[in-house]
């Protein structure tokens, strides 16, 4: 009686198993719900399906195939959408920076990237003048420089800008023949600092914060000297770093951009 009992339980395993789904149709259960869940826009989950998919069922060559063939159209579809979405923040970002651009004159005498010169400080215009002059370039980069002109050298390396009681010192830059030189013609006497890289100190800011006010600049080196910032020269830093952050963010958009667009080149041309 034992064994007959025995025998009906193996049976009964066996037809069990036998009734139950094989791995094939299990694997292609799993590619479905993926594919639904590509469908429907939800790709994470949808990778993590096939993820576990490929883990568990990676004997099923044809099953495998599909699977991967699938991860690939799902990743050409994010990237698709990232590329729309890159595409829509770019015209926000090319309509935000169109205002700010009526405030500068593009110029490419000096080489890549084109420098933005600002309409207010002009070359032609500053030649003979002491101020601090902003500088941008199409690609966001932004820094000041002092600018004194006079008939006995200063010999300055470092600038603070004040006003009642609330100040701001840029680092002492040194010369270097290049960026940060003096020269001379006749008897007028010219010097050039540049405050890179965050030398200013956050004089930029305080500048751009401070336009309303009788802002003073001290030259500092050997020799000082001291001016009342005019206002078009407040609004020309003020206008330089606002429109550095536009098209920095700009920039970034269209390096991204270019890298999803090489993404999306390199899976349709594995899918085809």
């Amino acid at each position: 009686m034992a064994d007959t009992r025995f025998l009906f339980f193996i049976l009964l395993t066996i037809t069990f198993i036998g009734c139950g789904p094989s791995r094939e149709k299990q694997a292609s259960g799993k590619l479905s719900e993926a594919q639904a869940l590509r469908d429907s826009g939800r790709y994470n989950l949808a990778r993590l399906k096939l993820d576990t998919l490929m883990e568990k069922y990676g004997d099923l060559t044809e099953q495998i195939a599909d699977a991967m063939r699938l991860m690939d159209d799902i990743n050409l579809q994010e990237q698709r959408r990232n590329l729309e979405y890159l595409d829509s923040m770019i015209l926000v970002k090319e309509k935000e920076l169109e205002p700010l651009m009526k405030n500068f004159i593009k110029s490419d005498e000096y080489g890549e990237p084109a420098i933005l010169i600002h309409k207010r400080q002009k070359p032609e215009n500053s030649y003979n003048r002491t101020f601090i002059r902003a500088h941008l370039d199409v690609e966001g980069d932004f820094y000041i420089s002092s600018r004194y002109y006079g008939t006995s050298w200063i010999k300055h390396n470092q600038i603070k800008v004040y006003n009642s009681g609330e100040s701001v010192t840029s680092e002492v830059v040194p010369e270097d023949g290049y960026n940060n030189r003096r020269f001379e013609d006749g008897g007028s006497k010219w010097e050039i600092i540049s405050y890179r890289d965050g030398a200013d100190n956050g004089i930029v800011n305080f500048i751009a914060s401070n336009v309303d006010k009788p802002l003073k600049v001290q030259f500092r080196g050997e020799g000082y000297y001291y001016i009342v910032m005019e206002k078009y020269d407040k609004e020309a830093v003020r206008d330089g770093y606002e429109t550095s952050f536009v098209l920095k963010e700009l920039a970034g958009l269209r390096k991204e951009r270019k890298q999803v667009e090489r993404m999306v080149m390199k899976l349709e041309k594995r899918m085809e």
